[in-house]
């Protein structure tokens, strides 16, 4: 675009330069001038050494963005597996209780034979739930570990009185531990 002044013409470039150079004194004119072309020169001379530093950059954000997911998929993971433990102390302490129901029932009707194997059956799933629940109290863990040693005495009592050929436990006894229990 041509400006017209005073008769004078003038490109819009010319002008701009004009009014530029009439803010800043000759030699800080010339200094800009020096700047830009050296810059250009530099730029010129060392583009892939900055095409180095910026993928640095890049790899560098990359990596720590790459830290970030794998500590979030980490702690994901945890939570998971906490999951699950609660899922299977939730599955065996169902199966204890359904295993302590069928003990009664065998009991009641003198299948001492039955009844041994679900002791031991009994006694691994309390083992497992103690062993597999590191959130459980101390309180907790005690009154387990004195289930387990209760049930392991019944069994070593029925089994004695099997072997001695003893045809009548004290039924009610019996029940009652494992109730209680």
């Amino acid at each position: 675009m041509i400006m017209r002044r005073a008769g004078v013409c003038q490109s819009r470039q010319a002008w701009l330069w004009e009014r530029l150079t009439g803010l800043f004194p000759p030699d800080t004119l010339e200094t800009f001038q020096l700047f830009f072309v050296n810059l250009g020169q530099f730029l010129a001379d060392h583009w892939g050494d900055l095409a180095s530093v910026v993928g640095l950059a890049i790899v560098i954000w990359a990596s720590l963005t790459a830290k970030n997911a794998a500590e979030q998929a980490r702690d994901a993971a945890r939570q998971v597996k906490e999951r699950i433990a609660t899922l299977d102390t939730l599955a065996d302490v169902s199966a204890a209780l359904a295993i302590m129901e069928e003990i009664k029932r065998l009991q009641r009707v003198q299948a001492w034979q039955i009844a041994l194997d679900r002791y031991s059956t009994l006694r691994r799933h309390l083992i497992r739930v103690a062993q597999m629940n590191p959130g459980l109290t101390d309180v907790q863990r005690k009154e387990l570990a004195a289930s387990i040693d209760q049930f392991r005495t019944i069994e070593i009592k029925v089994e004695r009185s099997i072997t001695a050929g003893v045809k009548g436990l004290n039924l009610a006894n019996v029940n009652g531990v494992v109730s209680r229990d």
